[in-house]
């Protein structure tokens, strides 16, 4: 599960960094752009992944997002069978509706 702490958040409520207007031209994001540019390749290369995505934002769509991804490499494979995600019974309501619209077949 995901934790997002106070003081984690706290740089996004920064003017300089939470003020740029969602329409502002790109070459007027260049500072933005890097630094999520160099968020993405740090996660690479940690990861070994060719590529990275920084959203979503929130938990329950990026669990949604990586069961997603994880169907889709089973699915890559010719290993479609593999639908099944155990989730235990004291697992947040979020997980098995993640996993149901994902198209598994949820086993508590």
């Amino acid at each position: 599960m995901k934790l997002n702490a106070a003081s984690e958040m706290l740089p996004l409520s920064w003017n300089h960094w939470s003020k740029i207007h969602p329409f502002a031209p790109a070459e007027q994001a260049g500072g933005y752009q890097q630094v999520i540019k160099n968020c993405q390749n740090y996660l690479c290369k940690i990861t070994a992944f060719d590529a990275c995505s920084l959203q979503p934002n929130s938990g329950a769509q990026g669990e949604y997002a990586g069961l997603l991804t994880i169907k889709a490499y089973h699915e890559s494979r010719g290993d479609a069978h593999r639908n099944v995600m155990l989730i235990p019974i004291s697992a947040h309501g979020t997980n098995p509706a993640s996993a149901v619209m994902a198209g598994m077949k949820v086993v508590v």
